[in-house]
């Protein structure tokens, strides 16, 4: 007689027990740990804050780590986040961002594409963007939509009309 084996499932009330900034998302009932971003990855990161931070305020925008509570088997953390209204200060759990941007990695490509942001479309956020920090395209996800734009193309959000980078921008 095979033994089959069961997997365990991390659920969102075990997230919450780990200790506050250990590097991991919840993705499909599975801790996922991930070691901290390369020095590119995180200047992009800071290049979209310094953008998006005046066209809608500092209480609408957030880099990673924060959680974004999608359901019980579901806690992510986007790069940016970026939300429809000014949230208020002292807030544990955040609502579902407008927008959520993932600047790609080599170890995070796949996920951000294939998973996380089908995930995302699933539980509500309007707007999903995958950046390249190597060559600047950008790849726009909306629940009725896939588009990629090249490095010298504006991108502006349909979720957040106030976002709007040139893709070459974000590798200068």
């Amino acid at each position: 007689m095979a033994m089959t084996k069961t997997r365990t499932l991390f659920t969102r009330a075990d997230y919450f027990q780990l200790p506050e900034g250990f590097p991991a998302e919840l993705i499909e009932g599975q801790l996922v740990r991930e070691p901290a971003p390369f020095y590119q990855h995180q200047r992009v990161v800071t290049y979209l804050l310094s953008v998006i931070t005046p066209a809608v305020g500092f209480d609408r925008v957030v880099a990673s780590p924060i959680d974004v509570v999608l359901d019980d088997l579901n806690v992510l953390q986007p790069d940016v986040a970026v939300f429809a209204a000014a949230l208020p200060a002292g807030l544990r759990l955040v609502p579902v961002p407008a927008l959520v941007i993932e600047v790609l990695s080599d170890s995070t490509a796949r996920r951000d594409r294939e998973r996380k942001s089908h995930l995302y479309l699933e539980h509500g956020v309007r707007e999903v963007w995958l950046v390249h920090p190597v060559d600047g395209t950008v790849e726009v996800f909306t629940p009725d939509a896939r588009t990629t734009h090249r490095k010298d193309e504006r991108v502006t959000s349909v979720a957040v009309p106030e976002v709007s980078v040139v893709g070459g921008d974000l590798v200068r």
